[in-house]
């Protein structure tokens, strides 16, 4: 049963051929169950190369027609190295990057505009990823709209064609830009209620520059209908004219025809599955919950949280009172107090004399929601008046006004066809990753009379059913994070269901304690993920998490300064446990060899890569993950977060279906249960072939049980293969004959580095080995009841 390829290789040498998504499942050429995992690689391809676009600097940050991405996520000479290491971690799936910015950031006009030398790094890194066995889809990456609104994605010209000034969003509130926020807090006094930082960029959804810009993308014709762009194109004497078209039209294009361009660069290489249209999409102000108010347990209020009506008063340079949110417990913000924000009469929007540009007039000369008549300045209030309250739920193009209008049905589910038709044109197999806005779960896509019937039931989503025919190769990729620990950047032993709270669940019943209970906690979150997507578009779509991370700058970066990463260590471990529970592929949030703990991952002071760049300074490298130091002196492991969680057996190739895999990362015991029931086809289509990581068993013998069949295990290609003998159930075990010394050696580990010393150091080893095989939670039960047992015969002694 010699195998040439390693489990965790995914050419197509090794698979036979492409693989295909069928039945809700990734397949081989030889109908073997895929499992995909790997990394977003990278939360540094966000930002450009030149001029460094390191979120906290602001030196050369408006010149963003003349940026480079090139080197981004890191420069092609290095690529072997990082492409080596996710071969090496078997985590060979990769969620790349790229923003609008970095192929479209010189214009609207794919012809003469694009970035075609970052095009063709794209291209030769991609062509690389067959020789590691990686397979990739690329993520048209956005947060916020855009780098200039306080995130990353959208080209700053597309600002100029809506008429805005990004020059002025920090001065008028409409957006969080993290270092010229940063600067203007540094240059007055000071409010010390008022704790800023960037950990308040999610709310930029919310502000002007955004929520604008979103809207005119998506709904544009409908919302916006006086508000025109221009661009060229070929005339039929074969010269250039310039033609006028809807801001929409102009916006969504330019987007669809960038990728279209780089789609067609990648149809030749193996490596590349497919796209994901849009990361993280959000609404805009269409169907706007409120001029007043916006909707708690869907927006974060943190910072100061203008409402729209203040935002656009704000926009156009009227000061505001506006209300001041600080982190809280247990609900994630509460209003602190109000607070004067003074543009002192600097207005948002390009007047007259600033909208000529390139011989291009861009905008409306004033705020496009006033210029249609939405509100107006009201001087004896200071205030806006809302005219339209209703505005935001109806169509304004002519001859279908007052029509009502909803996201999901009538732009979002029309935009992913004609980005998927785009796409596909130059290679009809390339797969569309599809996904909800955040922390929404899909309404269902309505293509059957089955699933029309299934929608009217259903209470999860939006009340809503998308029409139309679905992408061809559809596969859902919604995102996951705990959002408590995510904002509060805090994590103990207790955890919250804040999906579950979010939609009206008893807060006791939120509530999870301990590893067991955290790693249950994500499970339910996960599992209610999965089913409510079957129910929306079908169980024969494959699910995957297209981004599931942790933040490792969490209980104020104390493991920045000791080397004791235990407390990510368990949230990731059951982040992904409760992945495996539930049967998900994903690609980790994220692998970024640029992160320093000085700033984490460069974008909003961010630090979720599993891997930390940092050099050694006067010989001596920032506090690292101490359970890594066995593997320092090794290239493919060296700066890694806890690897020990993140590196683990699976079945990369399962000869059938999945029933259970599980795998303790302490006994580094691995269990795997599944079934066959065809005859197979070819002599590798009942080979199950499993990663087992160098990692952890290189020098620990693996000790194998199989209920059936047979089993070779090749050490160095980090591969178990296993041929079943007949159809039906099958159990493999995978152990360690060492376990004791083994347990005993992790806790000497530990004591060495000299992290978390506590009263354990001073009991034998053989004590804190059993008390680590003892849940938290029951051992808590079991001291109070030890505690309760000696009150009651002290107090009985008493009595007597």
């Amino acid at each position: 049963m010699a195998g040439s390829f390693a489990a965790q290789d995914l050419s197509e040498a090794a698979l036979g051929g492409s693989i295909r998504a069928e039945e809700g499942c990734f397949l081989d050429a030889y109908g073997r169950t895929l499992w995909l995992r790997g990394f977003n690689v990278s939360g540094a391809s966000k930002l450009p190369t030149e001029p460094n676009g390191l979120s906290h600097l602001t030196d050369g940050f408006y010149e963003h027609r003349t940026v480079t991405f090139s080197g981004r996520p890191f420069p092609l000479d290095e690529a072997h190295l990082h492409f080596r290491r996710l071969q090496a971690w078997g985590m060979p799936f990769v969620r790349l990057l790229v923003t609008w910015e970095a192929i479209g950031h010189s214009g609207p006009d794919p012809s003469t505009d694009l970035d075609l030398e970052y095009i063709a790094y794209l291209k030769s890194l991609v062509e690389l990823m067959p020789q590691y066995g990686i397979k990739c889809f690329v993520c048209g990456h956005q947060d916020v709209w855009s780098r200039f609104s306080g995130g990353s994605g959208a080209p700053g010209w597309t600002f100029e064609a809506a008429g805005l000034d990004i020059e002025a969003f920090t001065d008028t509130g409409a957006a969080y830009v993290h270092g010229h926020a940063e600067l203007k807090r540094l240059s007055g006094p000071v409010d010390k209620r008022e704790v800023a930082g960037p950990f308040v960029w999610p709310s930029g959804y919310q502000k002007l520059a955004a929520s604008t810009m979103a809207t005119l993308f998506w709904a544009g014709d409908a919302l916006a209908p006086k508000l025109r762009g221009r661009r060229r194109r070929q005339s039929a004497s074969g010269g250039e004219e310039t033609e006028e078209v809807s801001i929409q039209t102009l916006l969504q294009d330019s987007y669809i025809e960038a990728f279209g361009r780089l789609a067609d660069e990648l149809s030749g290489l193996e490596a590349c599955l497919g796209f994901n249209p849009m990361n993280e999409p959000h609404r805009g102000l269409i169907n706007l919950h409120d001029f007043h108010g916006w909707n708690y347990n869907t927006d974060l209020h943190i910072g100061h949280y203008p409402t729209f009506a203040q935002t656009l008063a704000l926009g156009s340079g009227y000061p505001q009172k506006v209300d001041y949110y600080v982190k809280s417990w247990p609900w994630p913000s509460r209003r602190s107090h109000r607070s004067l924000v003074d543009p002192k009469g600097r207005s948002a929007w390009l007047q007259q004399d600033q909208s000529q540009c390139n011989h291009h007039k861009f905008g409306l000369g004033e705020c496009v929601w006033k210029a249609h008549g939405v509100w107006e300045w009201d001087e004896k209030k200071k205030a806006a008046r809302i005219l339209h309250k209703d505005y935001f739920e109806v169509d304004h193009r002519p001859g279908r006004e007052g029509k009502p209008i909803e996201w999901y049905r009538d732009f979002y589910a029309p935009f992913l066809q004609k980005f998927s038709e785009r796409v596909t044109r130059s290679r009809s197999h390339y797969m569309s990753l599809i996904e909800p806005v955040p922390n929404e779960f899909m309404p269902p896509w309505q293509i059957d009379e089955v699933r029309r019937r299934e929608s009217l039931k259903q209470a999860y989503s939006v009340d809503t059913t998308m029409e139309g025919k679905p992408p061809r190769n559809l596969i859902y990729a919604p995102h996951f994070y705990d959002l408590n620990v995510l904002f509060s950047k805090h994590h103990a032993w207790m955890s919250v269901n804040v999906q579950g709270l979010s939609r009206g669940m008893f807060p006791l019943n939120a509530l999870y304690f301990g590893p067991s209970g955290l790693r249950k906690n994500y499970r339910k979150q996960l599992q209610n993920l999965v089913k409510n997507g079957w129910t929306s578009l079908g169980r024969h779509i494959p699910i995957i998490i297209g981004e599931v991370g942790i933040p490792f700058d969490i209980n104020d970066r104390a493991a920045f300064k000791t080397g004791q990463f235990d407390t990510q260590r368990e949230l990731m471990n059951a982040l992904i446990s409760g992945m495996e529970d539930n049967q998900l592929g994903f690609t980790l949030w994220n692998y970024n060899p640029h992160n320093k703990v000085e700033y984490g991952d460069g974008w909003n002071k961010e630090d979720f890569s599993v891997m930390n760049g940092d050099e050694p300074v006067d010989g001596v490298l920032p506090h690292l993950d101490y359970r890594n130091k066995p593997h320092e002196h090794d290239e493919l492991y060296r700066g890694g977060r806890v690897l020990d969680v993140i590196i683990r057996p699976y079945a990369v190739k399962l000869a059938g279906k999945l029933l259970r895999s599980d795998w303790d990362h302490r006994t580094l015991r691995f269990e795997l249960e599944w079934t066959s029931a065809e005859q197979p086809r070819t002599e590798k289509s009942n080979l199950t072939e499993i990663y087992i990581p160098a990692y952890h068993y290189a020098e620990r013998k693996p000790v194998i049980t199989l209920s059936d069949g047979e089993w070779t295990y090749d050490a160095p290609q980090q591969s178990l293969r296993v041929r079943h003998a007949e159809n039906g159930k099958h159990k493999l075990v995978v152990e360690i004959a060492d376990l004791k010394e083994h347990l005993k050696q992790r806790v000497l580990l530990r004591r060495e580095a000299g992290v978390a010393p506590s009263i354990l150091d001073s009991f034998p080893v053989g004590v804190e080995v059993w008390l680590e095989n003892v849940d938290g939670v029951r051992l808590i039960w079991l001291l109070l009841f030890v505690l309760i047992a000696i009150a009651v015969l002290v107090l009985a002694l008493e009595l007597s």
